[in-house]
C-alpha cells in the first residue's frame, strides 16, 4: 500500500478516535450525569410518608442549613414528564450542582415562604438540569416537595441578565414585571449561552396553590 494512503488512513482513524472521545466528554458525560441525579430521586422520600426500606429521607428545608442537605425534589414538567431532581442546600459545583443537580442560595426563602425561593442549575455538562428552562412559557408550572408538603409556581418571565446582576433574586426583584412586595417569589438561575457562561438566565414564577402530602401534588 502507498505510504501517503498509510499515512492518510492512520490520520483519519486518528480523528475518528478523537472525535469520539470529545464527543463522548460533552453528550455522553452528561448523559450519564442526567441518568445519575434522576435515578437517584428514586432514593428519597419526604419524611411524614410511612417508611420504605432502604429510603433516604428529606431533611426539613429550616433545618437544611449544611452545604448539600437535601430537602427536596423539583418537578418541571415543560421539560418532560419525567423531569425531577432533588434540590440541596447551597450553590457550589460540588458537591450540589455538579452531582445532586440543583441548589438552593442560602439567602433567599424556603419553599412556600414569603420573598424569593431561588436556585441554580447546569445548563451544560454535569447532567444539564437547566438545559432547557428557556422553553417555560405562560401557564407552565413548577412542583416542589418537602416534608411540609407541595407547593405550585406559575411562570411568569424570562430574562437574561449579567453574572453580578444579584437583585434578580431577591424578595421582590425589580426587572421582574408587576412584582409586587410581600409576594412569594421562586426563581430558577442558570448560565447562558450553553457552555459559553457570560450569562445568566432568569425564570421568575410565583406560588399559586400548596397542598399537604396526603393530598398529592397540586398537578395542573
Amino acid at each position: 500500500m502507498n505510504i501517503r494512503k498509510v499515512v492518510g488512513i492512520t490520520l483519519i482513524a486518528s480523528g475518528v478516535v478523537v472525535t469520539s472521545i470529545a464527543a463522548w466528554k460533552v453528550w455522553g458525560e452528561n448523559e450519564w450525569d442526567s441518568y445519575k441525579q434522576t435515578h437517584s430521586v428514586t432514593e428519597y422520600q419526604p419524611a411524614p410518608k410511612p417508611a420504605i426500606e432502604g429510603k433516604k429521607k428529606f431533611i426539613d428545608p429550616d433545618k437544611a442549613t449544611a452545604l448539600g442537605d437535601i430537602f427536596g425534589k423539583i418537578y418541571i414538567p415543560r421539560l418532560g414528564k419525567s423531569w425531577v431532581r432533588l434540590v440541596a442546600q447551597g450553590v457550589k459545583w460540588h458537591p450540589v450542582l455538579n452531582e445532586i443537580g440543583i441548589g438552593h442560595y442560602p439567602s433567599s426563602a424556603l419553599p412556600g415562604e414569603v420573598g424569593n425561593f431561588a436556585v441554580a442549575g447546569h445548563r451544560g455538562g454535569f447532567g444539564g438540569a437547566f438545559l432547557n428552562i428557556h422553553r417555560l412559557k405562560a401557564g407552565d408550572h413548577v412542583y416542589v416537595e418537602t416534608n411540609q408538603g407541595w407547593y405550585s409556581y406559575v411562570y411568569l418571565q424570562t430574562k437574561i441578565v449579567k453574572p453580578d446582576d444579584l437583585d434578580v433574586i431577591s424578595a421582590s426583584p425589580k426587572e421582574l414585571k408587576g412584582h409586587v412586595k410581600g409576594e412569594r417569589y421562586m426563581t430558577l438561575t442558570s448560565c447562558t449561552p450553553v457552555f459559553v457562561n457570560t450569562d445568566r438566565i432568569i425564570v421568575w414564577l410565583k406560588l399559586d396553590a400548596t397542598s399537604t402530602l396526603l393530598e398529592g401534588p397540586p398537578i395542573r
